[in-house]
């Protein structure tokens, strides 16, 4: 038997159809129209065909926001001792941009510049409910100190052009210095400003050449 539908009724459900297609959001997008990458790391989205190649880069101050602690009674240390002081953030600030640079900067070419004014792109890093495992300087109250871990933190990445548009985030929980050289979880290690600086050069070097093979 032949079915024959009115005219009215097949233009509709053509236009209906026609206007979900057009509607649904696109899987492939986030929020912000960059594309999420399959990557070793939590999370990296990029904006559609993003290329570095031969570009300049600054990179802004690294943000901090440490994981908050209260000091119990009796305590003779403070949240403030476990953060960085002025000359660590520097340090962190130069390993960071040296990292960046050496896994993901010179395969394509590209060169960190000191001014923002003659940059193609600006790179804002933070680290998020970071927590050391103890303060970096040791004092009479706290000297010998064991640990599985140097630190933890949240990385996060953003790059934006020079229009300010952002090309390009990531983001990744780090257990910095989990294996303390190879030695397995559960293993306690003595903690110090040595192995701790050693375990963030390990972990930010996973982290970026991560994000390299990423975007390749």
């Amino acid at each position: 038997m032949r079915v024959v539908f009115p005219l009215f009724f097949l233009f509709s459900v053509l236009l209906f159809s026609a206007c979900t297609q057009q509607a649904a959001p696109t899987e492939a997008e986030t929020a912000d129209g960059l594309q999420p990458r399959t990557s070793g790391l939590d999370s990296v989205a990029a904006a559609f065909a993003f290329d570095l190649s031969g570009s300049a880069v600054y990179v802004v101050p690294v943000e901090i926001d440490y994981t908050k602690r209260v000091a119990g009674p009796g305590q003779p240390l403070r949240a403030r001792d476990y953060e960085l002081d002025a000359r660590d953030r520097a340090r962190l600030q130069e390993l960071m941009a040296e990292i960046f640079s050496e896994k993901f900067l010179s395969p394509r070419n590209s060169q960190l510049v000191a001014d923002p004014q003659v940059a193609d792109y600006t790179l804002q890093l933070r680290l998020e409910r970071f927590s050391l495992a103890a303060p970096l300087e040791p004092s009479a109250w706290l000297w010998r100190v064991y640990a599985e871990q140097s630190a933890y933190g949240v990385l996060v990445g953003e790059l934006y052009n020079d229009e300010g548009k952002l090309m390009l985030r990531f983001r990744d929980r780090r257990d910095i210095g989990e294996k303390f050289g190879g030695l397995g979880p559960g293993r306690l290690e003595r903690f110090t400003s040595v192995t701790f600086w050693n375990d963030m050069k390990v972990d930010l070097r996973r982290a970026f050449s991560s994000l390299d093979k990423t975007l390749r």
